[in-house]
């Protein structure tokens, strides 16, 4: 079961990354271009932040129940902590990405609330591109880029 789980996260990345980077261009033309905010930049926001929901559910599957990596870590907190791949699944990874997860979902309020259309580009750029750049800086490059059975 791991080996299908981590293989959904690993393309569901992508997924993201282009949802993520679909909108945060959309936000950046739309502020310096001074654009009225349209059903397409709502609909990239929504479906960035609706892609990191389920990217978020299916690596927490893999955090909690499936990834050997997080169960050896668990065993042994301070042979993890001394071990720089199995921290970085086990703490740095999860942290930022959630972190991420939270400035995107910030972002999409701001967003909704903002008065002018100006100002829901300007609260885009800003609240997507933070957490777009958290993503791609901690997606794990190092891992396969497509998943192999």
């Amino acid at each position: 079961m791991f080996t299908y789980v981590l293989a959904l996260h690993n393309v569901l990345r992508w997924l993201v990354l282009l949802a993520g980077a679909v909108t945060v261009v959309l936000a950046w033309r739309g502020w310096l271009g001074r654009r009225s905010w349209t059903g397409a930049e709502r609909g990239a926001a929504r479906a960035f932040v609706a892609m990191l929901d389920f990217q978020f559910a299916v690596g927490l599957a893999l955090y909690l129940f499936y990834s050997p990596i997080t169960r050896s870590g668990f065993g042994d907190m301070g042979a993890a902590m001394r071990d720089a791949p199995v921290r970085y699944f086990l703490v740095e990874h999860p942290v930022i990405m959630v972190a991420a997860i939270a400035v995107a979902h910030v972002g999409s309020v701001k967003v909704r609330r903002a008065a002018s259309d100006a100002e829901r580009f300007q609260r885009a750029a800003i609240w997507f591109g933070l957490a777009f750049a958290a993503i791609a800086g901690f997606v794990p490059w190092a891992r396969p880029m497509l998943p192999s059975f």
